[in-house]
């Protein structure tokens, strides 16, 4: 019989074993295989980007992940999520200049973050955003390559690394002109866009 501890899983290195954790379909996969055995549990814990994907449609969860995640740069997912609590609204705004990609659903909450500095931001997705951007102009995002929105109200911020935008509109909301004037104002902003879909 092979001796457990000498078993081949367990001679693999570390960051290894990290990789291969990092292909795990979801949050909840990545919780159970911290339960495998002492040497799993040590190595994930230890691997700090494996914890950056936070999904608050399960707000403990997501909180855990975020300790866990360090200083890695995070990605957030805020979709299914209404109204967060004041601890997660506290906790995202502690870690605004961490966050990498962002999808969300516009509350007021957004109102709220877009006023911290999002200096790592990359991807954008937002979606159903009656009232988006705030009213008060959003701090640009230098970073930002990628940026989905489902209609709008003004593109008010500035993305000077944007390569990607993609719009749906429903355009009985507003005049042709109207939304073709902010809309070029907007595109004007992005001398590095490549790819645009409407």
């Amino acid at each position: 019989m092979t001796n457990y501890h000498n078993s081949w899983i367990h001679r693999l290195p570390p960051e290894i074993l990290a990789t291969v954790a990092s292909h795990l379909k979801d949050n909840a996969s990545l919780v159970v295989a911290t339960h495998a055995c002492h040497l799993w549990r040590a190595t994930l814990l230890a691997s700090p980007r494996l914890w950056s994907h936070l999904d608050f449609e399960n707000e403990e969860r997501a909180l855990v992940f975020l300790e866990r995640s360090k200083s890695s740069p995070l990605r957030v997912d805020l979709t299914g999520v209404y109204s967060p609590s004041e601890i997660v609204r506290e906790s995202l705004n502690g870690v605004a200049t961490r966050v990498a990609m962002l999808w969300a659903m516009h509350d007021c909450f957004l109102d709220e973050l877009w006023t911290q500095p999002m200096s790592m931001l990359e991807t954008l997705e937002i979606t159903e955003p009656e009232n988006f951007p705030p009213k008060r102009p959003i701090q640009c995002l230098p970073a930002l390559t990628s940026f989905v929105v489902t209609g709008f109200d003004r593109l008010r911020f500035r993305t000077p690394l944007l390569t990607s935008f993609h719009l749906t509109h429903d355009p009985t909301i507003h005049s042709v002109e109207w939304t073709v004037a902010i809309l070029l104002d907007f595109l004007r902003s992005c001398p590095l866009l490549e790819v645009a879909f409407f």
